[in-house]
């Protein structure tokens, strides 16, 4: 076997394999004598049809699995030859044509892991985020929960539409005259002035009157997710079918009772606000700091990294949107975006948190961090009882958790190893 490398960039080689002629005979011949035993061919006997007839009817199968035999047999020592260190696994080039008694040569694209000094990671400055919660916060919080619980009802007067109000409108969004495929809807209810539909399309409605119409011009920008409307001007043709306002139920105690059982008082309902408040800041905080030391790190180094993992990484990032779509009864269209758009737009994180998760993989190595076996015990407890719940394999889902839970794992007991050793300072508090 001949084995050459090519060097075809910083963090990619071509690795080029040669196999004897004599050894793709082997196979070959291997192939057809095991066929030969359970081949059923009309007019002989089970075991006794010549090879030519069994490359007749079988010579594409039998020729697809030699070559994955081959491929499959010489990789690995080739890979030993090449002396390398993969960050992934090996994608299939090239092939040359496959035949009996000939030299069969393949190509095989290795992405390498990136070559770089471990930054600087102890003692590390970071600055704590202040963790107070201020009365206007707690009543921001009281409003919500009264917005939650308020009816909707169709206003009495007769009067145009205002900020606050609900208003329910039938839209058609037109390019050219032609209407565009997911811009419409009837009965729409939007909150004017939430900023949950576009910000333009909203500061158009106030004024609107009951059963009124209006024309409403939104221009997209080029890197809207919605390929349709990106780069272009959109007409809305809009009618007011009707407008509602919330009613708000009274804040006192009867109300404070409604939101849990140990709740009595109004008082009450404030200090278990304050308290959630306070508990999802410090979370924040602890998300803070972790990001200020992620981002320290990654500024100090700097290397290529390989394209088939930033693309395997922003593949997770879209499935993750495309689920939270999903338990919204939506999907990519239908909420307006382009998947190939998304993609574009996430491409610069999917690269930060590769770059993120490669750092931390080496300083794990240098630290001799790992999963224990313990954690990994109960990961293959948990797939056990996972595949019998889904109706899976069982290997398949651990094979799925070694390559992605047991990494995040480890990369998430780095990091809290690492903040350890950083010097975490107080905010600086503003003086009025």
């Amino acid at each position: 076997m001949k084995v050459t490398v090519e060097d075809i960039g910083p963090i990619q080689k071509r690795l080029s394999v040669e196999i004897p002629a004599d050894v793709v005979s082997k196979e070959f011949d291997s192939a057809y004598n095991q066929l030969k035993k359970g081949a059923n061919i009309k007019g002989f006997r089970k075991g006794k049809a010549p090879r030519s007839i069994l490359e007749r009817h079988y010579g594409p199968q039998v020729e697809s699995e030699v070559l994955e035999k081959l491929i499959k047999d010489s990789l690995s020592d080739a890979l030993k030859e090449a002396n390398v260190e993969l960050i992934l696994d090996p994608q299939l080039d090239s092939t040359s044509p496959l035949k009996a008694a000939e030299v069969f040569s393949y190509s095989a694209l290795l992405d390498l892991w990136p070559e770089f000094e471990v930054p600087k990671y102890k003692g590390l400055e970071l600055e704590e985020p202040l963790v107070e919660v201020s009365e206007e916060e707690i009543q921001e919080q009281l409003e919500a929960l009264l917005r939650h619980f308020a009816t909707v009802e169709s206003m009495e007067e007769d009067r145009p539409v205002e900020k606050g109000d609900l208003a329910i409108i039938d839209y058609v969004g037109e390019i050219d005259g032609e209407p565009v495929d997911g811009l419409s809807e009837e009965n729409y209810y939007l909150e004017v002035g939430a900023g949950y539909f576009n910000p333009v399309f909203e500061e158009q409605l106030p004024g609107m009157t009951k059963d009124s119409e209006k024309s409403i011009e939104v221009s997209y920008p080029e890197d809207a997710l919605n390929a349709k409307v990106a780069g272009r001007t959109v007409q809305f043709k809009v009618v007011l079918k009707d407008i509602k306002k919330r009613i708000s139920p009274e804040l006192n105690d009867d109300f404070a009772k409604k939101i849990g059982a140990d709740i009595k008082t109004v008082e009450d309902l404030r200090d278990r606000l304050r308290k959630q408040l306070e508990i999802d800041k410090q979370k924040a905080a602890k998300s803070s700091l972790r990001q200020q030391f992620l981002e320290q790190l990654r500024e100090q180094v700097d290397f290529p990294i390989p394209d088939r993992l930033i693309d395997a990484k922003l593949t997770q990032m879209v499935d993750n949107v495309i689920g939270h779509l999903q338990e919204r009864g939506m999907d990519l269209e239908r909420a307006g975006m382009s998947e190939d758009r998304l993609r574009a737009k996430m491409r610069e994180d999917a690269v930060g948190q590769v770059k993120t998760e490669i750092i931390l993989d080496k300083i794990a190595e240098v630290e001799d961090i790992a999963v224990d076996h313990d954690e990994v015990s109960e990961y293959a407890k948990y797939a056990d009882s996972q595949s019998q719940r889904l109706g899976v394999d069982k290997k398949q889902l651990q094979n799925a958790m070694v390559q992605n839970v047991l990494p995040k794992l480890r990369a998430k007991k780095t990091v809290d190893f690492l903040l350890k050793q950083a010097v975490v300072k107080p905010a600086s508090q503003e003086v009025d």
